[in-house]
């Protein structure tokens, strides 16, 4: 079961359930389910993910849409690479993307404040596990 945003996204197992390209996939179906707090935000973000799981993911936000595609298919406007782990700790609230960047959890080049505002966004979904 899905929740409204404003309550809470439930995702639909346990976060480390999920396989990277699983989870990338939920993600945007989460974002697509309620474009709102993304709307007006217009970037390709690329994350460069290692550690247990690893992968180069692109998301693509435009029009109030999130698509997400495997790979590099163009030049991205913020590249971050992150650990797996601290993906899903950032996901679900849990790393504050100021601190990961200061203390070096997270490396990004680009346009930086770009990077910034996905956790202003993703923050509006409220993305909680199951309990």
């Amino acid at each position: 079961m899905v929740v409204p945003y404003k309550e809470g996204i439930q995702m639909t197992k346990a976060i480390k359930d999920y396989s990277l390209p699983d989870l990338m996939e939920r993600i945007e179906e989460i974002f697509n389910e309620n474009p709102e707090p993304m709307k007006g935000f217009n970037a390709i973000v690329q994350y460069d993910v290692h550690g247990e799981e690893t992968g180069t993911y692109q998301h693509y936000f435009q029009d109030g849409k999130l698509t997400i595609k495997e790979g590099v298919q163009t030049t991205p406007d913020v590249t971050m690479a992150i650990s797996y782990d601290n993906f899903k700790k950032f996901l679900l609230g849990k790393q504050s993307g100021a601190v990961a960047l200061l203390t070096g959890k997270v490396k990004a080049k680009g346009d930086i404040g770009k990077g910034m505002k996905i956790e202003t966004i993703l923050r509006k979904y409220n993305i909680k596990e199951p309990f």
